[in-house]
């Protein structure tokens, strides 16, 4: 078909996007809210089930796109379980390990006690861990009823890029004739994840230097629920947090999904850990045992589905966004660590940056080859920046307390932009690209985060023997003495601004002792670790794959 006016030939559709997972059904419904012609190409045939993958805790980064572009408050609320913050937990050097984890020094950020204040907890920004298969399936649905098309059973094979009209290729050729499916559009999004299909095609994808990690993982049912084992200061329990569970090398997640399943897993610097990848569990109970407390806590726990094992975790593309008319989004573009979910935020922030461009290319505009240079050298110091964090968690602070603390209070301000844009008056395109543009991703940024790991490093010899036992639980106290940052026109985000603060104080009191150890009077003291007594399972765990 071509248009009667030009004699240009008229795309089947605007966008095209490679895969029908979370990331490709976002774009879907954010596309389609502008107007836009969308395709869907799914490999999976329609109604085969979706299987269960990582990225199950969504930040604040990602639920303030999910309220605003696609509507999910309502439906996260329901199915999502509300968590509270980050809980940190590592063992202590220099003697056996524990077997509880009120043994263990621990560090928690936790926003529970604003639970209690009307004037705070609904002023927060809700964040979530989520069951993947029905967040996936929800969104899928949500996309095909925006107008999007999903054609299912349609593995991309190859995408020609023309000039201003590309070919996808997608499904098998005709056994007959040796025919090719394929459709026309305007601009290509590859959302397929790990696959890489058109990175790979085009020859760009390309290994992170220095940071050899791989990771281990899977869901179990039957996770013990006892209250006294899980709670922690002031009686919080820790699974209404993203608890992460460290040591030389290597971290676990454990999310807790409801109270049939948790997801737990591992990452780990293959340098340092050589666990059996070909057993049964990928050598996942090798590492678990590095980490008493935590076989505990799994203390007759089931498996729900055999563990996966990635070899290579990270992974860097020399661009995301092309002249051309083509963009990576997500981890088709790249993937550095599992650490806070950041890959689905990723995502959501490339979306936000990459649609003016997709929407003024199908009004016939050229592309600004200004713009996509510069959202490629954001990408690239992003991906610079959150390589240096996680090399230097490896390294320096997963089992080092004093400089885990410093660097997770440091993360936490980060947080901070993303309450200017709380409101949807405004989630406006101006303030997208002051406040919603890939973390770390300027120089000075960059600069900044290095300084800030350097000077943390010194402490990482202070561990005296004592436990590091603190909270970051803003109460009714702090709340009160905060009250005009929760209340005046723009002021929150200055909320979360001061928790850096908390970092640099930290630091100070544990150096120089200036003044009270406020993380620790915080804190109060934790229950005794006897409240925590063995699980009463002969044989513990169960370990079947």
């Amino acid at each position: 078909m071509q248009n009667g006016m030009s004699g240009a030939p008229v795309p089947d559709y605007d966008v095209a996007v490679i895969g029908g997972g979370l990331v490709g059904s976002m774009a879907a419904i954010m596309l389609r809210k502008r107007g836009l012609r969308v395709a869907v190409l799914e490999s999976r045939a329609r109604g085969q089930g979706l299987k269960a993958v990582v990225g199950e805790a969504l930040t604040e980064g990602t639920s303030v796109f999910l309220h605003h572009e696609i509507g999910l408050t309502d439906w996260l609320a329901e199915h999502g379980f509300r968590k509270f913050g980050f809980d940190f937990v590592t063992q202590p050097r220099g003697r056996p390990a524990p077997q509880v984890l009120d043994g263990c020094h621990e560090l928690l950020l936790s926003l529970t006690p604003l639970e209690r204040i009307s004037g705070a907890f609904p002023r927060l920004i809700p964040t979530y861990h989520v069951n993947r298969p029905p967040l996936d399936a929800e969104l899928a649905r949500r996309a095909e009823a925006a107008g999007a098309e999903l054609m299912y059973g349609a593995p991309v094979r190859r995408v020609e890029l023309g000039d201003g009209l590309h070919r996808v290729v997608h499904g098998e050729p005709d056994p007959e004739d040796g025919a090719e499916a394929s459709l026309t559009c305007k601009w290509v999004l590859d959302a397929s994840g790990r696959r890489r299909m058109l990175a790979r095609q085009l020859g760009i994808t390309r290994p992170v230097e220095g940071l050899e990690t791989a990771a281990i993982w899977t869901r179990f049912t039957k996770v013990r629920r006892d209250d006294a084992f899980w709670s922690t200061f002031r009686g919080i329990d820790r699974r209404r947090h993203t608890i992460h569970f460290s040591g030389p090398g290597y971290w676990f997640w454990w999310i807790h999904i409801d109270d049939d399943t948790t997801s737990v897993g591992v990452s780990f610097d293959k340098s340092q850990h050589q666990p059996d990848v070909k057993a049964d569990d990928r050598g996942f109970w090798a590492m678990a045992e590095k980490f008493p407390a935590l076989v505990a806590a799994l203390a007759g726990a089931e498996p729900v589905e055999p563990f996966s094992y990635l070899a290579n975790l990270p992974h860097a593309t020399e661009h995301w966004v092309s002249t051309r008319g083509y963009a990576l989004i997500g981890d088709a573009s790249a993937f550095v660590d599992a650490l806070y979910s950041v890959g689905i935020e990723m995502a959501c922030r490339q979306l936000v940056a990459v649609t003016p461009l997709i929407e003024a290319a199908c009004a016939d505009a050229q592309p600004c080859a200004k713009t996509i240079a510069q959202l490629n050298r954001e990408h690239e110091l992003m991906q610079d920046s959150v390589r240096l964090l996680n090399k230097f968690k490896y390294e320096h602070a997963w089992h080092q307390p004093h400089v885990l603390m410093q660097t997770a209070l440091y993360d936490l301000a980060e947080i901070a932009e993303l309450y200017h844009l709380q409101a949807a008056k405004h989630w406006t395109r101006a303030n997208l690209e002051r406040h919603y543009r890939l973390q770390w991703s300027s120089e000075a940024r960059r600069r900044k985060l290095v300084r800030f790991m350097t000077t943390a490093a010194p402490d990482g010899a202070r561990e005296d023997g004592r436990l590091l036992a603190k909270a970051l639980l803003p109460g009714r106290l702090v709340y009160t003495f905060t009250w005009p940052l929760w209340h005046l026109p723009k002021a929150r985000p200055y909320f979360f601004i001061i928790t850096r603060a908390w970092g640099y104080m930290e630091r100070l009191t544990q150096r120089l002792r200036l003044w009270p150890d406020f993380l620790k009077l915080m804190a109060g003291p934790r229950r005794s670790a006897a409240a925590q007594a063995e699980p009463e399972v002969e044989g513990a765990v169960e370990r079947g794959s």
